[in-house]
C-alpha cells in the first residue's frame, strides 16, 4: 500500500502541471493518429463515423497529454498511454470474461479504452450543437479512468472491495466514478482554451442524454451492462457536482482519492 499511497499523493501534487498547460495554443479536430477499429461503421454511416472518431481521437489525446505531464511534474514517473479503439454495436473484451460488450468503455484489465460508434453518434444527435463538447468530454472521462489505474487508485479499490458486501462494493464504485468525474471537469478547465467553456449544469445534462440513450438501445434488445456502463452509478446532481468541483478547483488537487478506496478496514 505504500506505492499506491506515493501514488495518490500525486492529486495534490499536479495542480501546477495542469495550471501550466491551460496556458498550450489552439486544439483543432485535425485527426492525430488513426486508432483502431474493431468492427467499420455501416457504409451508409461512414463519413459521420469517420468525423465522431477524429473529435474523440482528439479529445482523448489531449486528455492523455494533460495526464501525462501531471504525473511526470508530480511524481517524475512515466505515465504510460491507454490504447484507444473504435467498434460499432459490441466488441468483445478480456473484461467481459471473452464476452461482448456495447458503449463506451474502459477496460482496466489491458487499458484500453473502447468507444461505440454506433452509440457516439446517438449521442452526438442528441447533444446537437454541443455535439464536439459532449463526445469531447466523453473521451475525456473514459481517459481520466485510465488516469486512475496509473495512479494505483483501481488497485486500491480492489483490494477494498476483497471480501466487501454488495453495499460496500457499490460505494467504492460511485466514489471511484464521482472521482473521475471530478477528474474530467479537471481537464476540461486545463483544456478551456482549446476546448472553449462548459456551461454549468452541461455535464449533468449529458448524464441525462446518456441515460435516455441506454434506454433506447435497451427498448432495442441493445442492452448495456452496467459494469461497463460510465453512467449507470450516482445520481445526476451528484455527478454534476463532481464534475464542477474539477471544473472549479486547482487541477487535480480538486479531487483527491476517495476515502471509500483508501480508508483501511
Amino acid at each position: 500500500m505504500n506505492v499506491i499511497g506515493g501514488r495518490l499523493r500525486l492529486l495534490g501534487l499536479a495542480a501546477v502541471g495542469l495550471s501550466v498547460l491551460a496556458l498550450l495554443g489552439a486544439w483543432s479536430w485535425a485527426r492525430t493518429h488513426p486508432g483502431r477499429t474493431l468492427e467499420a461503421a455501416p457504409p451508409a454511416a461512414g463519413e459521420r463515423a469517420d468525423a465522431i472518431m477524429r473529435r474523440t481521437e482528439v479529445a482523448f489525446a489531449d486528455a492523455q497529454g494533460v495526464w501525462g505531464r501531471a504525473v511526470a511534474s508530480g511524481t517524475g514517473q512515466r505515465y504510460v498511454p491507454a490504447d484507444l479503439v473504435f467498434f460499432t454495436r459490441a466488441a468483445v473484451t478480456p473484461c467481459a470474461g471473452g464476452g461482448a460488450v456495447s458503449g463506451p468503455f474502459y477496460c482496466a484489465e489491458t487499458g484500453t479504452a473502447g468507444f461505440d460508434l454506433a452509440f457516439l453518434a446517438t449521442m452526438a444527435g442528441r447533444l446537437q450543437r454541443q455535439e464536439d463538447l459532449g463526445l469531447a468530454l466523453i473521451a475525456a472521462r473514459l481517459s481520466a479512468e485510465h488516469l486512475q489505474r496509473e495512479l494505483g487508485i483501481l488497485d486500491a479499490a480492489a483490494l477494498r472491495m476483497i471480501g466487501a458486501g454488495r453495499g460496500k462494493r457499490a460505494e467504492v464504485g460511485e466514489a471511484l466514478d464521482l472521482q473521475a468525474d471530478c477528474l474530467t471537469g479537471a481537464w476540461a478547465a486545463a483544456a478551456g482554451k482549446r476546448l472553449g467553456p462548459v456551461p454549468p449544469a452541461f455535464w449533468g445534462q449529458l448524464v441525462w442524454s446518456w441515460r435516455n440513450a441506454v434506454a433506447d438501445l435497451a427498448s432495442q434488445d441493445r442492452r448495456l451492462s452496467a459494469e461497463f456502463d460510465v453512467f449507470a452509478r450516482a445520481s445526476q446532481v451528484d455527478r454534476q457536482g463532481a464534475f464542477s468541483r474539477g471544473y472549479a478547483g486547482s487541477g487535480l488537487a480538486a479531487c483527491p482519492a476517495p476515502a471509500e478506496v483508501v480508508a483501511r478496514n
